[in-house]
């Protein structure tokens, strides 16, 4: 992935800034190739022949539509599982699918250690904590599993009938036009663009990277600040290297934005190392940087028959 490539990529998001909401990197579907285009300053042609590259590459083999599990009054949580052997890994993906209630879970490393990222919902701190000690017991190094709340942002929305119907035919068909949608649900093409536009603009769910895409050659790369007052400063560094960086928002990186105040975070491209480190080095040199965290994606699997269930609920077949 060149650095034009990259900033393609980078801008498939809105405002080109990354959000990983339940752990998966959110795409906005309504961004058009020429959007794109005027803001890497290449020709709309030259986007769509570098989108067709990065759908040849895997980075964009498809799409996936996630509701907000806010809507079903969850939270979500996310634990750590540490490996001791590679070996682990299938096995312990596998063994995910069959936990209720976990819907991500992603193969790290990181500065420490290698571990199982591992997302799921529940509805408070209690059933958080006893669904962890399960877990638990999937990793070999046999030490207590800790969890964190991972912070979703609220939908301001409470859907009706006709909006859980076009949610659900969005999930079932996330590359379906409009008119597509308008047949499924039973609307008109003006109603089922009304409510597409709604469920977006709301964060009723989001669009992602489908799960046979993966973005394995990208780091996410946390910056330690020594204080609030130096992220300015940081940033302005940052901008310098704008082709390397791709920012992430405060409320996308699963902490509460009014508590992230000594931490910044970006994608960088990784399949270059040398670029990588360069560019590291020079960060870290930055009056303000306290420290720099990398991790990097070895592999992620979805789970999505919560969902699936959460859904079916409230959903009726159209007869």
């Amino acid at each position: 992935m060149n650095p034009l490539d990259f900033a393609v990529y980078r801008f498939l998001s809105p405002e080109g800034v990354a959000r990983f909401w339940a752990g998966h990197r959110v795409i906005d579907p309504r961004i058009t190739p020429r959007e794109v285009a005027e803001r890497v300053g290449i020709s709309e042609s030259g986007v769509r022949a570098r989108l067709q590259n990065l759908t040849r590459q895997g980075f964009l083999r498809d799409q996936a539509v996630m509701p907000n599990p806010v809507l079903f009054g969850k939270r979500v949580f996310v634990a750590n599982l540490p490996i001791r052997q590679s070996s682990e890994v299938d096995r312990i993906l596998h063994d995910l699918s069959l936990v209720d209630g976990v819907i991500f879970s992603r193969d790290v490393l990181d500065e420490d250690e290698r571990k199982v990222q591992v997302y799921f919902v529940a509805d408070n701190e209690a059933s958080a904590s006893r669904l962890t000690a399960l877990l638990s017991r999937l990793s070999s190094k046999g030490s207590p599993v800790g969890s964190r709340e991972y912070y979703t942002p609220p939908c301001d929305r409470v859907l009706s009938p006709l909006e859980w119907r076009v949610l659900g035919s969005v999930q079932r068909r996330p590359d379906a036009t409009f008119a597509g949608i308008a047949g499924s649900v039973g609307v008109s093409l003006k109603t089922a663009a009304r409510v597409y536009h709604h469920l977006i603009d709301s964060r009723a769910c989001w669009w992602t990277h489908g799960p046979v895409s993966e973005e394995f050659p990208l780091a996410l790369v946390q910056v330690d600040l020594r204080s609030a007052k130096d992220r300015e400063g940081v940033d302005g560094c940052i901008l310098n290297e704008g082709h390397l960086w791709m920012p992430v928002a405060r409320d996308g990186f699963g902490l509460d934005p009014s508590r992230a105040e000594g931490i910044l975070a970006g994608l960088v491209p990784a399949d270059l190392p040398t670029v990588l480190e360069r560019f590291l080095r020079r960060l870290a040199a930055v009056e303000g940087v306290d420290g720099i965290r990398r991790t990097f994606a070895l592999g992620s699997a979805s789970y999505p028959r919560w969902f699936s269930d959460q859904m079916s609920q409230r959903t009726q077949a159209r007869s």
